[in-house]
C-alpha cells in the first residue's frame, strides 16, 4: 500500500486561510486593488443581491488593506478600456482574472457540445448569427436590451428572459461572445476577437490535457488543500475530469484524518515553514466572510474543514429561517466562530443579531464581530449601528 503524508485538521484549516492572504491591520497585504485579489484567488462568484454589498466587493474587500473603500472594487475589475477579466459560468456566474480564459475551455467545449445535442432547435445557428452582427456594429459591447431592440425581440425583465437573452446568455457559455465589461452594473456583451488579447485567444488551442493539468494547479492555488469533489464543485467540472487533471497536475496526495475522501495539494504547500492552525486570533483581526466568499461558497467544503454548517437563508420564508435573512460568517483566526445578521440601511450597516457557534465563549463571539463590523463598515463608507444590549 502507498503511504501517503497525513497533515492535521489544523494544519488544513491554516493552510486554508493563508492561501487567501487575508492581512491583518496596519499590513498592506499581498494585493493592491481588486484586480490583484481576483488574480491571486483566480475566481469571484458574483451575485446581485446588495443587502449589505455586492458579492464581489465583499469578497475583495476582505483581501485588501482596511483603508480600501468598496467604490473602489468595481473600477478595478471593470476599469474600461483595458480589461482584466471576464465573467463566465461555473455553475453560477463568476468573475475570472482574463488570463484565465484558456483554461475555461474545456467548460466551453463541454456546453458548446450540449448546445449542438440539446438546443439546436432553439438556438440555431441563424439566431447566433444576427447576435453577433449587432454586438460587432458597437465597438465597445452592447447591453442585452440594445440587441434585444435591434432583432425586434420581447425586452427581459427580471427572470422572464426573452429568447435573444437566452441565446446570448448561452453564446457567453460557448465562447461566441464575451462579457469583459460593464457600463455601470450592466453587463456588456462583446466578440471575443475584439476584447481579448490574441495570446490570450491562441493559449485556449493547448492540448486538453495541459489545461486539466493547469486547471488543477490553478484550483489548488486558491483552496490550497482540496479533494476531486471540491475541485470539481470550484470549476463546475465533471468529477472524471478533476481526477484527471489532479493527477495530470502531479498534485500530492494527503490524509485528513476524518475526511473520506484523500486530499491533494502542491508540492511546495508540504514544504512551507509557516502553516498550522493558529485556533481564535486577536479581536482586532477578525473579519466578516460573505456568503459567496471562496472561504464558504461550497457549503459541504466549509463544513468539513471548519465544522461550520452555512445556509444561506434570504430565500427561505421568514418563519423557517433560522439565522437571518443575510448572514456573513466571523473569521478569526484560522476558526469561523460565529455569525452575524447584518444589513445596509439608510447610510449604516445594522447588525441585528450575532450567534456564537458551539463551543465559542459568546464574549469572545461579540467581540470580534463588532470589530470585523467596524472595519467592513468603513470599508463601505458607513456607520455602523450596534444592536440593542
Amino acid at each position: 500500500m502507498t503511504e501517503h503524508a497525513t497533515v492535521s485538521p489544523e494544519w488544513v484549516r491554516g493552510a486554508v486561510v493563508a492561501a487567501q492572504k487575508i492581512p491583518a491591520p496596519g499590513v498592506p497585504g499581498e494585493y493592491g486593488d481588486a484586480a490583484d485579489v481576483l488574480r491571486g484567488i483566480g475566481l469571484i462568484q458574483l451575485d446581485p443581491l446588495t443587502r449589505v454589498s455586492t458579492a464581489q466587493r465583499l469578497t475583495c474587500l476582505t483581501r485588501l488593506p482596511r483603508k480600501h473603500r468598496a467604490a473602489q472594487v468595481d473600477a478595478a475589475l471593470w476599469p474600461g478600456e483595458t480589461p482584466v477579466a471576464f465573467e463566465a459560468f461555473t455553475k453560477v456566474a463568476c468573475l475570472f482574472p482574463l488570463q484565465d480564459w484558456p483554461l475555461m475551455e474545456l467548460r466551453r467545449r463541454a456546453f458548446r457540445e450540449q448546445v449542438r445535442q440539446r438546443y439546436a432547435d432553439t438556438f440555431t445557428p441563424k439566431l447566433r448569427e444576427q447576435i453577433s452582427e449587432v454586438v460587432a456594429a458597437q465597438p465597445r459591447g452592447v447591453q442585452i436590451g440594445t440587441i434585444e431592440s435591434a432583432l425586434g425581440s420581447a425586452r427581459t425583465t427580471g427572470w422572464n428572459w426573452s429568447q435573444v437573452k437566452q441565446a446570448a446568455e448561452f453564446m457567453v457559455r460557448t465562447g461566441e461572445l464575451v462579457i469583459t465589461a460593464r457600463d455601470g452594473i450592466v453587463r456588456l456583451f462583446d466578440l471575443p476577437e475584439r476584447a481579448l488579447p490574441a495570446g490570450i485567444r491562441e493559449a485556449e488551442h493547448l492540448p486538453p490535457d495541459q489545461l486539466r493539468a493547469d486547471l488543477a494547479r490553478r484550483a489548488a492555488g486558491s483552496l490550497a488543500v482540496m479533494t476531486v469533489n471540491d475541485f470539481a464543485h470550484h470549476y463546475h467540472l465533471s468529477k472524471h475530469d478533476a481526477a484527471h487533471g489532479i493527477e495530470l497536475a502531479g498534485l500530492v496526495p494527503v490524509v485528513v484524518p476524518g475526511w473520506r475522501d484523500m486530499a491533494y495539494v502542491l508540492p511546495e504547500l508540504l514544504e512551507a515553514d509557516v502553516l498550522g492552525g493558529d485556533g481564535i486570533g486577536p479581536v482586532k483581526e477578525a473579519r466578516l466572510i460573505g456568503p459567496f466568499d471562496p472561504l464558504l461558497r461550497d457549503r459541504r467544503r466549509a463544513l468539513r474543514i471548519f465544522g461550520f454548517d452555512y445556509t444561506f437563508e434570504a430565500y427561505v420564508p421568514k418563519a423557517k429561517r433560522i439565522y437571518g435573512h443575510y448572514v456573513m460568517g466571523v473569521l478569526s483566526g484560522t476558526e469561523l466562530i460565529g455569525r452575524v445578521d447584518l444589513w445596509r440601511s439608510d447610510g449604516e450597516l445594522v447588525i441585528n443579531r450575532i450567534f456564537p457557534e458551539p463551543g465559542i465563549a459568546a464574549r469572545s463571539v461579540t467581540a470580534r464581530a463588532k470589530a470585523a463590523a467596524a472595519t467592513l463598515s468603513r470599508q463601505l463608507g458607513i456607520t455602523l449601528r450596534l444592536p440593542a444590549s
